[in-house]
């Protein structure tokens, strides 16, 4: 009953979005794209390509295409516009499901119920549209939760989560790579603490199975970017992305660090839902190249503030080691591990190009919510079990579960990553439908040179024309390492498409056609129009 309550909130997001015909907006256009070219001869063999390139000067993307398999679950039966919602929305409920199917094997009633409130309450922080976005910083954080779930699990000496736990850290740090760090961490500490703790109870039979279970599920997940590495054209994108990190632009460092870290892990509100939106804001360089975000805590505060809880999480950590709770034990590990590898990867991890962007630490939000339930669940088990009775105390967490889904029923978006442009919607669905009959001529090179940042046309459109099996092509090797190998141009294409808004939209030369059209958002004229370049115009 509860994995119903706790899905509840994905539900209800879908039915929403396929209600009000919410359309992919810019990026979720592109991963529409790639999601249907599972399978096909445009088969991805990796992830997006990454804005981390623009900072090291090389072109490559994030290392694993499992993101897009999954997706393509959805994408392929129901279109570029349901597919997606659909796609996403089952990711999340399965993630849920596997938290809290991971809580269970824990700790039993009381780790699904903490694992209920973890899903529940990050689905309530994130908001209604972000639960069925397939843009990874928003899709990745459930399945996250879930990973550190099954490690936690892990760690309690429940080998059968391995596996799940290696199925989910490959699919998190393969479609983004600033969770590589806290993936590879956490799951080092989850097996060194089922180590530990088979051998402090003497309990290591049944052992081999799972490990052996787990090897391959990481081999499956790996093996397409294997594959490419050693079997595609050109340089590998696994050795791209190591190239890339070693050139890596200047890292955050420290001191920035420790006050992000600290603005979602140790000062309010925490994980609460205002913080998803101003906690890390985008904040670009200044004119000395640094980077200054407002409103985040002063940096002798943060580091009071993430001491006072490292050395909470730790004094408990010794606490219940000591009386042998077993689960309490790997909860409360993991959770300080998590907090650790949050601020290590914080540390190293380098600014984009443009400044800070809330999107690259989407992962401090689970880490938060994990190291604040480790915590009530070891001032429980020390200090409450003994006074009030165990059915009480569950009720009070299941009011909690409850509380939290009434709270998602009411429509919460914000403005964040593709729904920036939300307003759009009407006018992407639309150029949608009118590219859905357009035939063209011949191979077509996408000119993106009219394109502003940001704008939310470009994917949806790239999208639907390859939906429809039109011969579109990248107009660069960069941008066809987005597209696909088999979308590269050959430098010799008659056609070319551009999209042109406002103020570039105009009438037609000879050598043009306009092959979808529709006024945007404050009377904004946009116009998908092919050119002949062979001829004048």
């Amino acid at each position: 009953m509860i994995a119903l309550v706790s899905v509840l909130p994905v539900v209800l997001a879908i039915l929403r979005a396929l209600v009000s015909h919410r359309t992919p907006l810019g990026d979720d256009g592109l991963i529409a794209l790639r999601a249907n070219d599972v399978l096909t001869a445009n088969h991805p063999w990796f992830g997006t390509w990454t804005s981390a390139s623009l900072s090291t000067h090389l072109d490559f993307n994030n290392p694993s295409p499992l993101h897009f398999d999954v997706l393509a679950v959805m994408v392929k039966p129901f279109g570029i516009i349901a597919g997606p919602v659909l796609g996403a929305g089952v990711l999340n409920i399965v993630a849920i499901l596997v938290a809290l199917s991971a809580g269970r094997r824990f700790g039993g009633r009381r780790g699904e119920l903490l694992m209920a409130v973890a899903a529940v309450g990050l689905a309530w922080t994130m908001g209604s549209e972000m639960l069925v976005d397939v843009w990874q910083p928003h899709s990745l954080v459930l399945p996250f939760l879930a990973f550190m779930a099954c490690c936690v699990a892990v760690g309690a000496g429940e080998w059968r989560s391995l596996a799940w736990a290696v199925a989910l850290g490959s699919l998190v740090m393969g479609a983004h790579l600033s969770f590589v760090y806290l993936v590879l961490g956490l799951l080092g500490v989850a097996v060194a603490l089922a180590v530990v703790g088979d051998r402090r109870s003497g309990s290591a039979n049944g052992v081999r199975r799972p490990v052996l279970v787990a090897v391959a599920v990481g081999f499956l997940a790996w093996l397409q970017p294997l594959i490419e590495q050693l079997c595609g054209p050109g340089k590998g994108n696994l050795g791209r992305v190591l190239a890339a990190r070693s050139a890596s632009d200047t890292p955050l460092g420290l001191r920035l660090a420790v006050r992000l870290v600290a603005q979602v892990v140790a000062v309010p509100p925490f994980w609460g839902r205002s913080s998803f939106t101003d906690a890390v804001p985008p904040t670009p360089y200044s004119a000395d190249h640094q980077i200054r975000p407002p409103g985040v805590v002063r940096g002798i505060v943060a580091a009071g503030a993430l001491a006072l809880v490292l050395a909470l999480l730790v004094g408990l950590l010794l606490l219940v080691w000591r009386r042998r709770e077993r689960a309490a034990t790997a909860l409360l590990a993991l959770a300080t591990a998590g907090v650790l590898l949050a601020l290590g990867t914080a540390t190293v991890m380098p600014a984009g190009a443009l400044g800070l962007a809330s999107h690259q630490l989407r992962w401090l939000w689970p880490v938060s919510i994990m190291a604040m339930l480790a915590v009530v669940n070891a001032a429980d088990l020390l200090w409450l079990r003994g006074r009030a009775p165990a059915a009480a105390r569950h009720a009070t967490v299941v009011a909690a579960v409850v509380v939290l889904v009434l709270l998602n029923v009411p429509t919460h978006n914000s403005d964040l990553g593709p729904f920036y442009s939300r307003a759009s919607n009407g006018a992407v669905r639309s150029l949608i439908d009118q590219l859905e009959t357009v035939q063209l001529p011949g191979p077509t090179v996408f000119d993106g040179s009219t394109l502003r940042f940001a704008e939310p046309y470009s994917g949806p459109v790239l999208a639907a024309l390859a939906d429809a099996d039109q011969p579109i092509r990248a107009s660069d090797a960069s941008f066809a390492r987005q597209l696909g190998e088999h979308r590269h141009p050959h430098h010799d294409e008659r056609w070319s498409i551009q999209i042109r808004e406002g103020g570039q939209v105009r009438p037609p030369a000879a050598n043009e056609r306009v092959l979808a059209s529709v006024t945007a958002p404050n009377d904004t004229p946009v116009a998908v129009v092919l050119i002949d370049r062979s001829a004048t115009g």
